[in-house]
């Protein structure tokens, strides 16, 4: 059986039509195709179906709707079991991808951007011209004739005209200005306001000798995007203009027609690298495709490693070389969470920050490189090896990241390609965000830069705080109170300490064992990597009970060291940032409380939320989530960080706001501010600290999918908003909206005003980050709706 939607609605089986009885039926199946093997919400169903209103029987419907298409698949397919799945909280429609022609356009496109960034020009065409030759019209045109606008109808569209401007990129590289010249101008005009396309079209035309044609392109386009959307045209396109005027004669310059050859022959020495035209775009690296799901600019950090010489400039060698060089980073990338985008050119890429940030990719980034640059010298490999960091704008699919595009990759592609033989070449950013776990020195012939060396034995400590303890008395009053629980039942109890990073969590359990260190009764251990480990080395254990525990490990050698340990008072277990320890580790410190039944042990850990929703809370015990400190204690922490600050007085309310309430980001600022002579600037003009970014990138990214959306439209809906003024971006339920929105305010990372003016953001900081996680065409769709007041002011 075969579906077509890129065009008329299709349905095939053994070349005859089948019939769709009704238009709910052909709705239904249409929408479940476009996002096949997905689990689609009956609430979903229902909007896509009845967008303006939904009648009271749109459930009755859908359902009978459903019954009839199993009826009809299960008939078509002669399968056991329907292809069609009720599937909570909706249903799954599980269809081979190849009997759907959207599924195969993707895969071709991919293809086509692989033989690209491959260098194989040929297959590339051949590929885009395949994909485009699927679409026989509109994507569903006979359904949008009667109604049905889907965002997914939008976005396959954009894809084509993406596949149209990547064919005639190529096309125009091989000289071929003359054949592109009609399709591309018919493309151009129906978009008016895609800029490369019609960047191709001016240069197609001034290499065709229609310069004064090429430049009313110009001004058309720059007319159609004033009056469209308020905008002036992008650098790439004023340039092209500019070097259309001087007869810049790089815009004659095209790649000749690459000659067939059954392997590649390496260079005697490296090739120019030709400088790019004013408008090519910036590298795009395409991954395995599903239904795409929304874009997002999102922070990465990128490996990219290369090879610093092929040997013998034997071309078997050399392909040789190059596989077991890709099979490593491979290898050490995946195993430290990173994404592979796939080659671009001679260089091998990784990213880490997708599908989530982390607030030390950067970290895991650098020692992976310098994982990868160790086992490849000691394979002999010598290797040109650059990080760097950067935003990106990833296409996310229901499968993970898809399409990845960004300066970022090109500077991470030139920075390995720069680095020195054997060197591992890190920006600025790169070294400063991994400091604390890796050592580096200033590269000599490239200042800004610096060379990752090692790894750091013992991670450089966060400085001593001279803020001294802040606002914890009362979670610390409650450990206290736990303890003395535990040492009056005699029993075991495990309590976790939960909040975002730098909210005080390390500090809170580090002054808890301040406190207990006069009790000479109460015996502190810190569980540090290996529990076993660390009971075995505790003072006063018998060597025999350490022999056990260090020789046959398990639930009965820990039970023997706690009953010593126990034998004049409670214990405390310490585990700081559980969310960071292996698995065995976190098992480890789930069976101590069991191991220990009947014991007084009170066991203390601290992790960030997402451990609570991955251990479901089963283990977690009583939770202590740590709130952001209030303004107050923020203000006598900021007294402390900077005595004497009357200088700061304008400013100190907004970076008091700014803080809002991590003392770790108190201290970032203290940093920012300390030394300056002026007060603090205003907002918009204050340096937000990379440490903060980071932190708060981490934060959004740990939000369910739902939430993070949401943010998303809150922080284009004014200072203060309402669910209404959310509904109005979005477009989504009140009701839900409201429910979103105040979970979000028990989470600290809204703030519920007391004036009934709705919810602000807790921190100005993080709607700016979320803000600018927006791709500008997507803010521009979303603003242009009728909206209230305040979010007309700020579009």
């Amino acid at each position: 059986m075969r579906f077509d939607l890129l065009g008329p609605f299709n349905v095939v089986h053994d070349g005859r039509p089948v019939v769709l009885r009704g238009a709910t039926q052909r709705a239904v199946l249409a929408y479940l195709l476009l996002r096949h093997n997905e689990v689609i919400a009956t609430s979903t169903l229902l909007q896509a179906i009845w967008a303006d209103e939904i009648p009271a029987t749109a459930r009755k419907m859908v359902q009978n709707a459903v019954s009839g298409l199993r009826a009809t698949l299960a008939q078509r397919t002669g399968a056991e079991q329907a292809m069609l799945l009720t599937h909570a909280p909706g249903y799954l429609l599980r269809v081979d991808s190849d009997q759907v022609d959207v599924s195969r356009f993707r895969r071709l496109a991919a293809e086509g951007r692989t033989a690209q960034a491959g260098g194989d020009v040929d297959q590339a065409v051949s590929a885009y011209r395949d994909a485009l030759a699927l679409w026989r019209g509109p994507v569903l045109a006979d359904l949008t004739e009667t109604g049905v606008v889907w965002p997914e109808l939008v976005a396959l569209e954009d894809q084509r005209i993406a596949v149209h401007e990547d064919l005639f990129g190529l096309e125009l590289d091989r000289g071929h200005h003359h054949e592109v010249l009609t399709d591309l101008r018919g493309m151009a005009e129906a978009n008016p306001n895609r800029e490369r396309l019609n960047a191709q079209l001016m240069t197609a035309l001034y290499r065709c000798g229609r310069h004064v044609d090429a430049l009313e392109v110009y001004r058309a386009t720059r007319a159609s995007l004033a009056e469209g959307l308020g905008l002036e045209p992008g650098k790439e396109l004023r340039e092209l203009e500019r070097a259309i005027l001087q007869h810049d004669e790089t815009l004659l310059t095209r790649r000749p027609d690459p000659a067939p050859r059954p392997a590649p022959e390496p260079a005697a020495e490296p090739a120019p690298v030709a400088e790019p035209l004013p408008f090519t775009p910036a590298p795009v690296i395409a991954l395995p495709r599903s239904e795409p799901v929304e874009s997002e600019r999102k922070p990465v950090v990128a490996i990219g490693v290369a090879l610093a010489a092929t040997p013998d400039d034997d071309p078997e060698e050399a392909v040789a070389v190059q596989a077991r060089l890709r099979t490593v980073v491979e290898e050490e990338a995946l195993a430290a969470g990173a994404h592979l985008p796939g080659e671009s050119g001679p260089v091998v890429l990784a990213l880490f920050g997708l599908p989530r940030t982390d607030d030390d990719d950067a970290v895991h980034a650098t020692r992976t490189a310098l994982r990868i640059h160790d086992r490849l010298v000691t394979a002999g490999i010598a290797t040109q090896i650059g990080v760097d960091s950067g935003d990106v704008l990833v296409e996310f699919t229901a499968a993970g990241p898809g399409q990845v595009a960004g300066p970022v990759l090109d500077r991470c592609v030139r920075s390995a390609l720069r680095a020195p033989e054997g060197r591992i070449r890190v920006s600025d950013a790169v070294r400063e965000a991994s400091e604390p776990a890796v050592v580096h020195e200033a590269s000599e012939d490239s200042p800004g830069w610096w060379h990752a060396v090692s790894v750091r034995q013992h991670p450089v400590a966060e400085p001593a705080d001279p803020g001294g303890f802040v606002g914890r008395d009362h979670d610390l009053d409650l450990l206290n109170h736990l303890l003395g629980f535990v040492e009056r039942g005699g029993r075991p109890h495990r309590v976790t300490v939960l909040g975002e990073p730098g909210i005080g969590k390390t500090r809170l359990l580090a002054e808890f064992a301040e406190t207990l260190s006069e009790q000479p009764r109460i015996r502190v251990l810190d569980a540090g990597a290996d529990v076993a480990e660390a009971f075995a080395v505790v003072p006063g254990l018998l060597p025999q009970t350490a022999s056990r525990l260090r020789t046959e490990g398990g639930d009965s050698a820990l039970r023997a060291a706690a009953g010593e340990l126990t034998a004049y008072g409670p214990l405390v277990v310490l585990a700081d940032d559980l969310h960071r320890a292996d698995v065995e580790t976190r098992d480890a410190v789930d069976r101590l409380g069991e191991a220990c039944a009947g014991l007084p042990v009170l066991i203390v850990a601290s992790a960030r939320p997402g451990l609570l929703e991955a251990e479901h809370g089963e283990r977690c015990g009583t939770t202590v989530s740590l709130a952001p400190l209030s303004d107050d204690a923020v203000g006598k922490l900021l007294d402390k960080l900077l005595p004497g600050t009357a200088r700061l007085i304008r400013g100190r309310q907004e970076l008091i706001g700014r803080i809002g309430g991590n003392p770790r980001f108190a201290h970032a600022y203290a940093q920012e501010v300390h030394g300056r002579t002026t007060p603090f600037p205003g907002l918009g003009q204050a340096m937000t600290p990379p440490l903060v970014r980071r932190t708060l990138a981490a934060q959004l990214d740990n939000l369910p999918a739902t939430e993070k959306s949401l943010l998303k439209a809150a922080s284009l809906a004014g200072d203060a908003f309402t669910a209404e003024d959310v509904a109005a971006v979005c477009g989504r339920d009140t009701a839900e909206i409201e429910g979103t929105l105040s979970r979000l305010a028990s989470l600290s990372v809204l703030r519920r005003e007391d004036d009934d003016a709705g919810y602000t953001f807790r921190r100005a900081t993080l709607r700016e980050l979320v803000y600018q996680r927006i791709p500008r065409a997507t803010r521009t769709a979303l603003l242009r709706r009728p909206v209230p007041r305040r979010v007309e002011a700020l579009a």
